[in-house]
């Protein structure tokens, strides 16, 4: 009999597995502009193939997640990876558009296998600092993000599209590790199965508008900060390093939210961070030089202070339904918020970009106080 994992090497290999998946959920925007040179596509066309990969995985989590619980697949985490690295290399080969948008489109199947498993396995680990450790494997996706663009731009710097079919390698590689190793998991995938109810449901509904209300504020900032550098007079690449500034300091937020809601409670963490980014994001819209940069750098750290914490939450409320829980949470409730992005576009175009992003404080406030009322189950394991 095979001697099963130990914590500490479970949270290591789902972690490093988040990297690589958060890779491939961030390869298609950097990968746009090769599409657009190479290929012709409009901005409009090359768009869609984000949307429908973004609208794949947010919709099949949920339902792939049910189905890690029903059937304690081990090895669906592995072959989301595989999946997912094997179809983004082929759109180094591929031309034409239809072969572009059907890969994308499946593409995205691949994150939605992935999260819902390791957040089980993750969620498994038996010990009582379960924000620490949903940080740490929070941030091997942060982590992956912040790689993508660097690896996608290397591989299409020097060689064009064709470069892409390399991509393929750290999914097939990070995949047949994590397979090879899947009958060794320990009290991750429990073997319990229990019918699921609209009374699973229904004390989710708050914490799943919370977490919508962030992805929207989250993504809006993240998705027009450089343009609103750059209508203020900075250059491209300052823009970006300001954006840059901002995620760093949320991947520090991430892990310290996790640890001090360990101490001090999940919700009164996470209302206290969506409470404090609030006034944050207003003072750096109303400031200039170094108030303004220290304003945002605080604003990154509290805004994504909740996001492992709120993940824990779910799990503590839908503790017999974990990996749906997890597809919910990183897929349903994050592509919904994503939605927002458009929402603020429009109030940009109509009244401007820093009207626009005022507004998001309302949305901060808002899921402050929806958090209020969020129940809390704390589950001993």
């Amino acid at each position: 009999m095979k001697k099963q994992l130990s914590e500490r090497n479970i949270l290591a290999l789902f972690t490093a597995g988040h990297i690589v998946d958060d890779i491939y959920m961030n390869t298609l925007p950097p990968f746009l502009p090769v599409l657009i040179a190479g290929s012709g596509l409009s901005f409009t066309a090359a768009g869609l193939l984000v949307t429908f990969f973004t609208i794949t995985s947010s919709v099949s989590q949920p339902f792939l997640g049910f189905a890690i619980d029903r059937y304690r697949v081990r090895w669906i985490g592995a072959f989301g990876l595989i999946w997912a690295g094997v179809l983004f290399g082929l759109m180094g080969l591929v031309r034409g558009y239809v072969p572009l948008i059907i890969l994308a489109t499946l593409a995205g199947i691949g994150p939605a296998m992935f999260h819902p498993h390791a957040l089980s396995a993750v969620s498994g680990i038996a010990t009582g600092a379960k924000g620490r450790i949903m940080s740490i494997f929070i941030i091997g996706g942060n982590i992956g993000f912040a790689i993508s663009p660097v690896l996608v731009g290397a591989l299409s710097s020097s060689m064009g599209q064709g470069g892409m079919v390399f991509i393929a390698i750290p999914g097939l590689l990070m995949g047949l590790l994590i397979w090879k190793l899947s009958t060794r998991l320990g009290s991750g995938l429990k073997s319990e199965f229990y019918p699921l109810s609209m009374s699973d449901i229904q004390p989710t509904v708050v914490l799943i508008l919370v977490a919508i209300l962030r992805s929207w504020v989250y993504f809006s900032v993240l998705s027009y900060l450089p343009s609103y550098f750059v209508q203020r007079g900075s250059s491209v690449l300052r823009s970006n390093a300001m954006l840059s500034f901002m995620l760093l300091a949320g991947v520090a937020g991430q892990f310290t939210g996790g640890t001090l809601s360990d101490r001090f409670g999940r919700k009164e963490v996470t209302m206290g961070s969506l409470l404090l980014a609030a006034p944050l994001l207003l003072l750096f819209l109303h400031s200039t030089g170094i108030a303004a940069i220290t304003a945002l750098f605080l604003f990154g750290f509290a805004v994504m202070a909740s996001f492992s914490v709120t993940m824990v939450m779910m799990h503590e409320i839908m503790h017999r339904h974990i990996g749906m829980a997890s597809g919910i949470m990183i897929g349903f409730a994050l592509g919904v918020g994503g939605l927002g992005v458009m929402a603020t576009g429009m109030i940009a175009d109509g009244f401007g970009l820093k009207a626009a992003l005022n507004v998001l404080v309302v949305g901060l406030v808002a899921a402050g106080i929806l958090t209020r009322f969020v129940p809390v189950r704390r589950v001993q394991t």
